[in-house]
C-alpha cells in the first residue's frame, strides 16, 4: 500500500548505447528496427537502464514502443522496476507516456507505483519525469 503522497522526481539521462537492427515487413513505406539502449541517469534519479525499443519511421513521423529495466535510486530507496513507455513525433510535435508495470519494484523500490514521461529537450538533452507513489515501509 502506498502513502498516497504522488512525488515528482527528474532526472537528466544520457544514451550510453544504441544499437539498431533493423527489419522488414512486405508492404510498408516505413524503416523499422529493435533496438537494444543503455542508459545512464544522474540527478534525483540515480542509476542505468536496460531499454528494449520497436521503432518504426518515415519522412513524416516516428514512433516507439519500449520495455525498459531500471536499476538504481529513486527518491533514496534503492532497487530496480520496469517502465513501459510509447512515443511518437510528427515534424516538431512529439507526444510520449508511459508507467511502472505494477510489482515491478524489487527492494527498496517494492510498492512503486506511477507514470514515467521521457523527454527530449531542444539542446538535446534527455529527462526523465517521475509521478510515483511509495509504500511507507518497504
Amino acid at each position: 500500500m502506498t502513502d498516497g503522497t504522488e512525488q515528482v522526481i527528474t532526472a537528466d539521462f544520457d544514451v550510453s548505447q544504441w544499437e539498431p537492427t533493423p527489419y522488414q515487413v512486405e508492404g510498408t513505406n516505413s524503416e523499422l528496427s529493435t533496438v537494444r539502449a543503455v542508459k545512464i541517469f544522474e540527478g534525483d534519479i540515480v542509476g542505468t537502464s536496460v531499454a528494449d525499443l520497436l521503432m518504426a519511421g518515415n519522412a513524416v513521423g516516428a514512433g516507439y514502443v519500449c520495455s525498459e529495466v531500471f536499476a538504481g535510486t529513486i527518491a533514496g530507496r534503492e532497487g530496480t522496476m520496469v517502465i513501459q513507455h510509447w512515443g511518437v513525433a510528427e515534424g516538431t510535435a512529439t507526444a510520449s507516456s508511459g508507467h511502472i508495470i505494477p510489482g515491478s519494484g524489487t527492494d527498496g523500490l517494492a510498492g512503486i507505483a506511477g507514470k514515467a514521461i521521457f523527454t527530449q529537450e531542444p539542446d538535446g538533452q534527455h529527462r526523465l519525469e517521475l509521478r510515483i507513489t511509495l509504500p511507507e515501509d518497504v
